[in-house]
Protein backbone atom coordinates (compact mmCIF):
# COMPACT_ATOMS: atom_id res chain seq x y z
CA UNK A 1 0.00 0.00 0.00
CA UNK A 2 1.35 3.31 -1.11
CA UNK A 3 2.00 5.99 2.03
CA UNK A 4 -0.26 8.46 2.77
CA UNK A 5 -0.28 11.54 0.45
CA UNK A 6 2.09 9.38 -2.05
CA UNK A 7 1.19 9.24 -5.61
CA UNK A 8 2.49 6.20 -7.89
CA UNK A 9 1.12 6.95 -11.01
CA UNK A 10 3.45 10.19 -11.83
CA UNK A 11 6.39 11.95 -11.07
CA UNK A 12 9.74 12.67 -12.05
CA UNK A 13 12.05 10.22 -10.99
CA UNK A 14 16.51 9.73 -12.79
CA UNK A 15 19.44 8.09 -12.57
CA UNK A 16 22.64 9.39 -11.06
CA UNK A 17 26.17 8.83 -10.92
CA UNK A 18 29.15 9.52 -12.68
CA UNK A 19 30.45 8.72 -15.62
CA UNK A 20 26.63 8.41 -16.34
CA UNK A 21 25.90 8.66 -20.19
CA UNK A 22 26.76 4.73 -20.81
CA UNK A 23 23.43 3.86 -18.18
CA UNK A 24 20.93 1.81 -19.23
CA UNK A 25 18.27 2.98 -16.43
CA UNK A 26 16.42 5.59 -18.48
CA UNK A 27 15.63 2.89 -20.88
CA UNK A 28 14.29 0.31 -18.49
CA UNK A 29 12.55 2.31 -16.31
CA UNK A 30 10.71 3.62 -19.30
CA UNK A 31 10.22 0.17 -21.06
CA UNK A 32 9.02 -0.73 -17.70
CA UNK A 33 6.33 2.90 -17.65
CA UNK A 34 5.26 1.45 -20.72
CA UNK A 35 4.62 -2.28 -19.96
CA UNK A 36 2.58 -1.07 -17.52
CA UNK A 37 0.51 1.46 -19.55
CA UNK A 38 1.82 5.07 -17.80
CA UNK A 39 2.19 7.68 -19.22
CA UNK A 40 2.67 9.95 -16.40
CA UNK A 41 6.05 9.26 -14.97
CA UNK A 42 9.16 10.64 -16.66
CA UNK A 43 12.96 9.13 -15.87
CA UNK A 44 15.90 11.26 -16.87
CA UNK A 45 20.07 10.69 -16.33
CA UNK A 46 22.33 13.73 -14.13
CA UNK A 47 25.55 13.34 -14.24
CA UNK A 48 26.58 13.91 -10.41
CA UNK A 49 30.10 13.55 -9.29
CA UNK A 50 31.69 11.74 -6.19
CA UNK A 51 30.27 14.44 -2.80
CA UNK A 52 27.69 16.49 -5.05
CA UNK A 53 24.46 14.08 -4.25
CA UNK A 54 23.23 15.94 -1.42
CA UNK A 55 23.93 19.46 -2.88
CA UNK A 56 22.09 17.81 -6.21
CA UNK A 57 19.24 16.94 -3.68
CA UNK A 58 18.77 20.43 -1.67
CA UNK A 59 19.50 22.81 -4.64
CA UNK A 60 19.48 21.27 -8.01
CA UNK A 61 17.29 19.51 -10.18
CA UNK A 62 16.63 16.05 -7.14
CA UNK A 63 14.84 18.65 -5.78
CA UNK A 64 11.83 17.67 -7.60
CA UNK A 65 11.99 14.21 -8.53
CA UNK A 66 10.61 11.46 -6.14
CA UNK A 67 13.00 8.89 -6.59
CA UNK A 68 16.44 7.91 -7.87
CA UNK A 69 18.95 5.11 -9.17
CA UNK A 70 21.70 5.92 -7.57
CA UNK A 71 25.29 4.18 -9.30
CA UNK A 72 28.80 4.42 -8.38
CA UNK A 73 30.22 6.63 -7.16
CA UNK A 74 27.38 7.42 -4.84
CA UNK A 75 26.03 4.66 -3.40
CA UNK A 76 27.80 5.36 -0.12
CA UNK A 77 26.53 8.50 -0.08
CA UNK A 78 23.18 7.88 -0.95
CA UNK A 79 22.16 5.23 1.97
CA UNK A 80 24.91 8.49 4.34
CA UNK A 81 21.93 11.26 3.57
CA UNK A 82 18.55 8.84 3.52
CA UNK A 83 16.92 9.31 6.80
CA UNK A 84 15.25 5.76 6.29
CA UNK A 85 16.90 2.14 4.93
CA UNK A 86 15.41 -0.70 4.02
CA UNK A 87 17.41 -3.77 5.70
CA UNK A 88 19.35 -4.64 2.76
CA UNK A 89 21.15 -0.98 2.75
CA UNK A 90 21.68 -0.99 6.06
CA UNK A 91 23.35 -4.03 6.56
CA UNK A 92 25.64 -2.97 3.57
CA UNK A 93 25.52 0.73 4.43
CA UNK A 94 25.50 1.57 0.70
CA UNK A 95 22.35 2.13 -1.34
CA UNK A 96 21.64 1.83 -5.48
CA UNK A 97 18.15 3.50 -4.67
CA UNK A 98 16.35 6.56 -3.03
CA UNK A 99 12.64 7.15 -2.80
CA UNK A 100 10.99 10.47 -1.61
CA UNK A 101 9.42 8.98 1.91
CA UNK A 102 6.07 10.64 2.89
CA UNK A 103 7.77 13.02 5.28
CA UNK A 104 9.51 14.52 2.28
CA UNK A 105 13.04 12.75 3.28
CA UNK A 106 14.47 10.08 1.63
CA UNK A 107 14.23 6.38 2.15
CA UNK A 108 17.41 4.57 0.90
CA UNK A 109 17.39 1.08 -0.40
CA UNK A 110 19.50 -1.61 -2.47
CA UNK A 111 18.31 -3.79 -4.74
CA UNK A 112 21.69 -4.93 -6.26
CA UNK A 113 21.56 -7.87 -3.77
CA UNK A 114 17.68 -8.77 -4.85
CA UNK A 115 19.42 -8.50 -8.85
CA UNK A 116 21.95 -11.20 -7.90
CA UNK A 117 19.72 -13.47 -6.31
CA UNK A 118 17.05 -13.16 -8.97
CA UNK A 119 19.59 -14.01 -11.82
CA UNK A 120 20.76 -17.22 -10.29
CA UNK A 121 16.95 -18.37 -9.67
CA UNK A 122 16.69 -17.88 -13.43
CA UNK A 123 19.02 -20.48 -14.30
CA UNK A 124 18.12 -22.62 -11.38
CA UNK A 125 20.32 -21.84 -8.52
CA UNK A 126 18.50 -21.00 -5.59
CA UNK A 127 20.50 -22.53 -2.82
CA UNK A 128 24.13 -23.33 -2.20
CA UNK A 129 26.63 -24.43 0.33
CA UNK A 130 29.79 -22.16 -1.00
CA UNK A 131 29.50 -19.28 -3.16
CA UNK A 132 32.64 -17.10 -4.91
CA UNK A 133 33.46 -13.34 -5.63
CA UNK A 134 35.87 -12.26 -7.40
CA UNK A 135 37.27 -8.56 -7.18
CA UNK A 136 36.05 -5.50 -4.19
CA UNK A 137 34.13 -2.83 -4.02
CA UNK A 138 30.35 -2.06 -3.79
CA UNK A 139 29.70 -4.47 -5.99
CA UNK A 140 31.69 -7.29 -4.64
CA UNK A 141 29.70 -6.53 -1.15
CA UNK A 142 26.49 -7.00 -2.96
CA UNK A 143 27.36 -10.43 -4.31
CA UNK A 144 28.86 -11.35 -0.68
CA UNK A 145 25.03 -10.64 0.80
CA UNK A 146 23.44 -12.48 -1.66
CA UNK A 147 25.39 -15.68 -1.51
CA UNK A 148 24.45 -15.67 2.05
CA UNK A 149 21.01 -14.85 1.30
CA UNK A 150 21.07 -18.06 -1.23
CA UNK A 151 22.63 -20.23 1.98
CA UNK A 152 26.41 -20.04 1.44
CA UNK A 153 28.20 -21.64 4.24
CA UNK A 154 31.47 -20.68 3.08
CA UNK A 155 32.51 -17.75 0.37
CA UNK A 156 36.00 -17.85 -1.62
CA UNK A 157 37.25 -14.03 -2.63
CA UNK A 158 40.12 -13.41 -4.66
CA UNK A 159 41.17 -10.39 -5.52
CA UNK A 160 43.96 -8.28 -7.16
CA UNK A 161 44.33 -5.92 -4.19
CA UNK A 162 43.67 -8.48 -1.18
CA UNK A 163 43.42 -5.29 1.45
CA UNK A 164 40.24 -4.64 -0.18
CA UNK A 165 38.34 -7.81 1.00
CA UNK A 166 38.45 -6.88 4.26
CA UNK A 167 35.19 -5.47 4.58
CA UNK A 168 33.77 -8.47 2.30
CA UNK A 169 34.92 -11.16 4.78
CA UNK A 170 33.54 -9.25 7.78
CA UNK A 171 30.34 -9.03 6.29
CA UNK A 172 30.58 -12.65 5.73
CA UNK A 173 31.61 -13.10 9.39
CA UNK A 174 28.77 -11.15 10.42
CA UNK A 175 26.03 -12.82 8.60
CA UNK A 176 27.34 -16.43 9.92
CA UNK A 177 29.38 -17.40 6.61
CA UNK A 178 33.03 -18.53 6.77
CA UNK A 179 35.40 -16.50 4.48
CA UNK A 180 38.64 -17.36 2.72
CA UNK A 181 41.00 -15.35 0.36
CA UNK A 182 42.42 -17.04 -2.25
CA UNK A 183 45.58 -15.59 -3.72
CA UNK A 184 45.20 -14.28 -6.90
CA UNK A 185 48.06 -16.09 -9.04
CA UNK A 186 45.52 -19.30 -7.81
CA UNK A 187 42.32 -17.16 -8.17
CA UNK A 188 40.97 -19.87 -10.84
CA UNK A 189 40.15 -22.01 -7.39
CA UNK A 190 37.46 -19.45 -6.78
CA UNK A 191 35.50 -21.42 -9.46
CA UNK A 192 35.40 -24.37 -7.34
CA UNK A 193 32.18 -22.98 -5.83
CA UNK A 194 28.70 -23.15 -6.32
CA UNK A 195 28.10 -19.92 -7.26
CA UNK A 196 30.51 -17.34 -8.38
CA UNK A 197 30.09 -13.68 -9.20
CA UNK A 198 32.53 -11.49 -10.92
CA UNK A 199 32.65 -8.04 -9.89
CA UNK A 200 35.95 -7.56 -11.82
CA UNK A 201 36.05 -4.10 -13.81
CA UNK A 202 36.39 -4.53 -17.49
CA UNK A 203 40.45 -3.50 -18.03
CA UNK A 204 41.11 -6.86 -15.79
CA UNK A 205 38.95 -9.25 -17.31
CA UNK A 206 41.11 -10.55 -20.29
CA UNK A 207 44.15 -10.14 -18.40
CA UNK A 208 42.04 -13.17 -15.70
CA UNK A 209 40.87 -15.18 -18.57
CA UNK A 210 44.66 -15.18 -19.76
CA UNK A 211 45.92 -17.03 -16.71
CA UNK A 212 42.54 -19.53 -16.32
CA UNK A 213 42.95 -20.63 -19.94
CA UNK A 214 46.36 -22.52 -20.23
CA UNK A 215 44.78 -24.59 -16.93
CA UNK A 216 43.84 -27.83 -18.69
CA UNK A 217 41.11 -28.84 -16.14
CA UNK A 218 40.10 -25.55 -14.73
CA UNK A 219 37.11 -25.99 -12.42
CA UNK A 220 33.00 -24.87 -13.74
CA UNK A 221 30.82 -23.49 -10.94
CA UNK A 222 27.18 -24.38 -11.40
CA UNK A 223 26.25 -20.70 -12.71
CA UNK A 224 29.21 -18.18 -13.26
CA UNK A 225 27.70 -14.47 -12.88
CA UNK A 226 29.93 -12.04 -15.03
CA UNK A 227 28.55 -8.23 -14.00
CA UNK A 228 30.04 -7.08 -17.49
CA UNK A 229 27.24 -7.49 -20.48
CA UNK A 230 28.41 -5.04 -23.27
CA UNK A 231 30.00 -6.58 -25.08
CA UNK A 232 28.38 -9.57 -24.45
CA UNK A 233 30.21 -12.70 -24.02
CA UNK A 234 32.61 -11.01 -21.31
CA UNK A 235 36.02 -12.77 -21.68
CA UNK A 236 35.72 -15.01 -18.78
CA UNK A 237 32.20 -15.92 -19.26
CA UNK A 238 33.13 -17.07 -23.07
CA UNK A 239 36.05 -18.61 -21.22
CA UNK A 240 33.89 -20.82 -19.26
CA UNK A 241 30.77 -21.61 -21.48
CA UNK A 242 33.75 -22.88 -24.08
CA UNK A 243 34.00 -24.99 -21.07
CA UNK A 244 30.79 -26.66 -20.76
CA UNK A 245 29.59 -23.86 -17.81
CA UNK A 246 26.63 -22.25 -17.25
CA UNK A 247 27.05 -18.28 -17.19
CA UNK A 248 25.37 -15.15 -16.93
CA UNK A 249 25.54 -12.04 -17.52
CA UNK A 250 25.21 -8.73 -15.54
CA UNK A 251 22.34 -7.79 -17.67
CA UNK A 252 20.24 -9.87 -16.17
CA UNK A 253 21.35 -8.55 -13.09
CA UNK A 254 20.35 -4.82 -14.05
CA UNK A 255 17.38 -5.48 -15.39
CA UNK A 256 15.92 -6.87 -12.45
CA UNK A 257 17.21 -4.48 -9.60
CA UNK A 258 15.78 -2.03 -12.05
CA UNK A 259 12.12 -3.96 -11.82
CA UNK A 260 12.37 -3.67 -8.18
CA UNK A 261 13.39 -0.50 -8.06
CA UNK A 262 10.21 0.91 -10.17
CA UNK A 263 8.35 -1.26 -8.17
CA UNK A 264 9.46 0.32 -5.12
CA UNK A 265 8.95 4.03 -6.56
CA UNK A 266 5.57 3.40 -7.83
CA UNK A 267 4.58 1.06 -4.89
CA UNK A 268 3.35 -1.52 -7.71
CA UNK A 269 3.26 -4.81 -6.74
CA UNK A 270 5.16 -6.52 -10.19
CA UNK A 271 6.60 -5.28 -13.28
CA UNK A 272 7.48 -7.48 -15.86
CA UNK A 273 10.75 -8.42 -16.81
CA UNK A 274 10.89 -9.57 -20.51
CA UNK A 275 9.94 -5.99 -21.80
CA UNK A 276 12.81 -4.10 -20.45
CA UNK A 277 15.48 -7.10 -20.83
CA UNK A 278 14.23 -6.67 -24.98
CA UNK A 279 14.27 -2.57 -24.40
CA UNK A 280 17.75 -2.84 -22.96
CA UNK A 281 19.00 -5.45 -25.72
CA UNK A 282 17.90 -3.43 -28.49
CA UNK A 283 19.63 -0.03 -27.00
CA UNK A 284 22.88 -2.24 -27.23
CA UNK A 285 22.70 -3.37 -30.63
CA UNK A 286 22.04 0.41 -31.52
CA UNK A 287 25.09 2.01 -29.72
CA UNK A 288 26.94 -1.29 -31.10
CA UNK A 289 25.68 -0.19 -34.52
CA UNK A 290 26.54 3.76 -33.84
CA UNK A 291 30.05 2.18 -32.83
Amino acid sequence: MAEPGRETSSGRFAVVGSPIGHSLSPVLHRAAYRALGLDGPTYEAFEVPAGELRQFLADGPGRELRGLSVTMPGKPEAYALAAHHDAVSERLRIANTLVRAADGGWRAENHDVHGIVATFADHGLREIVRGGVLGSGATALSATDALVEMGAQEILFSARSPEKLAPLLAHAAGRGAAGRVVDWSESRTVLAADAVVSAIAAPGSPQLRATWESVEELPVPAVFLDVLYDPWPSPLTELLAGRGGAVASGLEMLVHQAARQVESMLDVDEVPVAPMMQAALAELARRSGEA
